[in-house]
């Protein structure tokens, strides 16, 4: 009876406000191949590709997805302009990703119920902290969140948020540059910012302890590039997405994998697996999302791409396996 009431609450306030509120939502599922011009090809460095969808929708809401999380058949991610997105993911006998139902929007609420909107909206990464509670970072307002909208997903129409204490230092981050990525381990959070704090040293993570302050260790990303996307696999590694973009050329996208104690020495941090690359001539766009599980079995990695509610740019959701005897690349 709560939820019910905190619901009609919720579609009374979306009324007045002119947001339909939350609910189901129409989204088209289009198969797409890996590389245009050869789409019998799968591999790209250490990966094995397992298909992947252009996303869309005719409801303007949809779109801005820059953070996720994958459990079981489930898709959980938010939006730059504060939505959540629940789904289903459908896969074919072999395994290929082939399709999303069920997909349901609701608006981020603020502490006082009411939906997030303007600076306070930029939601940006996400991390699964157990038990149906999700951390969430944003960016021009920064500022960390718990939200519990239980282990079903029901209630994602009606959470408000509770502070999580940031990183120190972060509301002195530039507008855009707040922390793009989260990811849960045993311990705590990790959580990173795009670009480094301060022009010409490496980028910043943080490890975020439950009982103790946060520590920064540097990250050495591809020059020019920008970290967009944080998780940690049921390995036990930190998987992350840089992301480069150059007007006339495109995207290109590096994903990459370290031990979870693996920043802490100069060695350790000359020692990244560059898992893949993806290049302007594969399909690839503004991948900020990352996400790492198990599907019947196999462990699979799955990115996402934010659209900037761009007409010329699409929602992308692929799905990687992890090649035998391959460990990494710097290449295609």
């Amino acid at each position: 009876m709560k939820y019910l009431t905190g619901f009609a609450a919720l579609l009374l306030l979306a009324a007045c406000s002119g947001d339909p509120g939350a609910g189901p939502i129409l989204i088209e599922a289009e198969k797409v191949a890996l590389y245009p011009d050869a789409p019998e090809r799968q591999d790209v460095g250490a990966l094995e590709y397992r298909g992947g969808l252009v996303l869309a929708s005719p409801d303007e809401r949809f779109g801005g997805l820059s953070g996720m999380e994958i459990e079981g058949g489930r898709l959980l991610a938010i939006s730059d302009s504060a939505y959540w997105l629940t789904a289903h993911l459908e896969y074919d006998d072999a395994g290929m990703l082939t399709g999303l139902s069920n997909a349901f929007y609701a608006p981020m609420l603020d502490a006082n119920g009411q939906a997030l909107v303007d600076r306070a909206a930029d939601a940006e990464g996400l991390a699964a902290l157990g038990n149906g509670a999700y951390a969430v970072s944003f960016e021009r307002e920064h500022r960390m969140a718990r939200y519990d909208i239980s282990p079903d997903w029901s209630g994602v129409a009606i959470a408000t948020p509770t502070p999580i204490t940031p990183p120190p230092g972060t509301d002195r981050l530039r507008d855009n540059g707040g922390i793009e990525g989260l990811a849960s381990a045993d311990y705590g959070l990790w959580a990173g910012v795009e670009y480094p704090i301060i022009d010409g040293r490496p980028h910043t993570l943080w490890v975020m302890p439950d009982d103790g302050e946060a520590t920064g260790l540097p990250y050495p990303a591809e020059p020019g590039f920008g970290v967009t996307g944080l998780d940690r696999g049921p390995d036990g590694d930190i998987y992350l997405l840089e992301r480069i973009y150059i007007s006339g050329v495109g995207n290109t996208i590096r994903i990459m994998r370290f031990d979870e104690f693996g920043l802490e020495t100069e060695d350790q941090r000359s020692n990244i697996d560059t898992l893949a690359i993806l290049t302007p001539g594969m399909t690839v766009d503004n991948f900020e999302g990352i996400a790492v599980g198990n599907v019947n079995g196999e462990m699979r990695l799955f990115i996402l791409s934010d659209d900037n509610y761009n007409p010329g740019q699409r929602t992308l959701l692929m799905s990687f396996a992890f090649a035998q005897g391959r460990i990494g690349s710097d290449s295609q």
